[in-house]
C-alpha cells in the first residue's frame, strides 16, 4: 500500500539529504510568537524531558549514562567540542557511531548530575510524545492557491535563534528506514493539528533533539530527531523554500527540478511529516557503547617534575564537579592526571587543610 509515509520517504530519497531532509528545530502549530514554549513545561507535561536536554555545539543532546550523551550523528562534531548541561560545560573525549542508524553516543570528561531513562519498550502507534529542539520559530505565512483564493498552508522557517522549544505530537507510523533507502529504525509523526495547539513539527536550525514518551508516571527517552520534509514551492520552477506545512494542497513539493503539484481538489489536508530514530531497536548498540565510557582519571604526584609519579592515595575524587581534594603537606609536590588522553588540570585552589584541583 502506497501510504502518505511512503510518499514522504520516496521524496526524501529522490531529493537526497540536501533536498527535503533538513536540520531540526521545534515549532508548534498554535498561535503565539517566538517566546511560546521556550520554558520548561508544567502541568501534565511537567518532567517530560526538558530537564534532561543539553546543548551540543548548536544542537541538542541527552545524557543517558554517567558520562555519555546521545544525539544524532549526521551533523558531525569533533572530540574536544563542548556539551552544556545544567549550567556546566563538558568536553567530549570520544564517541561511538552506530553503523545501523543515525544515533551517536558521545563520552565526556566528568559525570553528569542526573541522566534520562531510555525507554525499554518501542513507541506505539497513537502515543503522545514530547519533542524538544533548538532552532527557528515560525516565519511568514505560506499561502496556497486552491482555486478559491489564497489559503493558509503553513509558515516559512523564521530566523534561527538557537532557543530551546518543546511541543507535542503523536506517533503515526513505525518504519524500517533501511528498507526504503533511509537509515535505521524510524518513527513518523504528522504536522496535521490533530492533537491541539502544542502540536509540533521540526524546522531549521537543530538536529539531535529528543523525543520523550510517558511510561507509567515518568517520561522516557524514546527517539532522536532525524529529518523532515520541508521543501515547497508556489510554482513549478525555481529553488523553492523551506516551511512548516500543515496542508500541501495547492503547493508544489519535492525539490528543484522535480516539483510536483499537490492537487487542491482533494478534500482532506495533506500535512508534512518528520521522522525520528527509534532507540529501543538499537538498545544493544547503546548498551555496548555505554560500557566503553572512559573511567574517571587517577591523580598522581611526584616530588619533582620528571617523576617518578605514583597514585595519590590521599586524593578524593568528585567526578560531578571534576575535582580532586588533596590534604596539604609541607613537601613540594607535582601533580598530573592518569587515564583518558587529553585531560588536564585547569585550576588549583588552596584551602585551609586541602588543595582542590579542578580538571577538564
Amino acid at each position: 500500500m502506497r501510504s502518505a509515509a511512503w510518499r514522504l520517504l520516496r521524496l526524501l530519497i529522490l531529493a537526497g539529504l540536501s533536498g527535503c531532509l533538513r536540520l531540526l528545530g521545534v515549532v508548534v502549530i498554535g498561535p503565539g510568537g517566538p517566546d511560546r514554549n521556550t520554558t520548561e513545561p508544567i502541568g501534565s507535561r511537567a518532567g517530560s524531558g526538558w530537564q534532561w536536554t543539553g546543548q551540543f555545539n548548536f544542537f541538542c543532546g541527552v545524557p543517558v549514562g554517567p558520562s555519555s550523551f546521545l544525539t544524532a550523528g549526521h551533523f558531525g562534531g569533533n572530540v574536544g567540542d563542548r556539551f552544556t548541561y545544567r549550567g556546566r560545560s563538558y568536553r567530549t573525549v570520544g564517541f561511538e557511531a552506530d553503523s545501523s542508524s543515525d544515533l551517536r553516543l558521545w563520552h565526556v570528561s566528568g559525570v553528569f548530575p542526573t541522566t534520562a531513562t531510555v525507554a525499554t519498550e518501542d513507541l506505539r502507534l497513537g502515543e503522545l510524545v514530547v519533542i524538544i529542539g533548538r532552532g527557528a520559530p515560525k516565519g511568514s505565512e505560506i499561502l496556497a492557491d486552491r482555486g478559491v483564493g489564497p489559503a493558509l498552508a503553513g509558515w516559512n522557517w523564521g530566523n534561527l535563534d538557537g532557543r530551546q522549544r518543546w511541543g507535542t505530537n503523536a506517533i503515526a507510523q513505525r518504519l524500517d528506514g533501511s528498507a526504503v533507502g533511509l537509515f535505521g529504525p524510524l518513527v513518523r509523526c504528522s504536522f496535521d493539528g490533530g492533537i491541539g495547539d502544542d502540536e509540533a513539527c521540526i524546522s531549521g536550525g537543530d538536529s539531535g533533539g529528543p523525543m520523550f514518551v510517558r511510561r507509567g508516571q515518568t517520561w522516557h527517552l524514546a527517539a532522536i530527531q532525524f529529518g523532515v520534509e520541508a521543501a515547497f514551492n508556489t510554482t513549478a520552477t525555481g529553488p523553492g523554500a523551506n516551511g512548516l506545512i500543515f496542508d500541501f494542497r495547492g503547493l508544489y513539493r519535492g525539490s528543484e527540478g522535480n516539483w510536483q503539484l499537490e492537487a487542491f481538489e482533494a478534500s482532506n489536508p495533506v500535512p508534512t511529516s518528520f521522522v525520528s530514530t527509534r532507540i529501543m531497536p538499537r538498545r544493544a548498540w547503546l548498551d555496548a557503547g555505554l560500557a566503553k565510557a572512559p573511567a574517571p582519571p587517577t591523580l598522581q604526584d611526584a616530588p619533582a617534575p620528571e617523576g617518578p609519579f605514583t597514585n595519590t592515595e590521599s586524593a578524593t575524587l568528585d567526578p560531578v564537579s571534576r575535582t580532586f581534594r588533596v590534604p596539604r603537606t609541607e613537601d613540594a609536590r607535582f601533580f598530573r592526571l592518569h587515564g583518558t588522553a587529553g585531560l588536564v588540570i585547569t585550576h588549583v585552589q588552596g584551602e585551609a587543610n586541602h588543595l582542590v584541583l579542578e580538571y577538564d
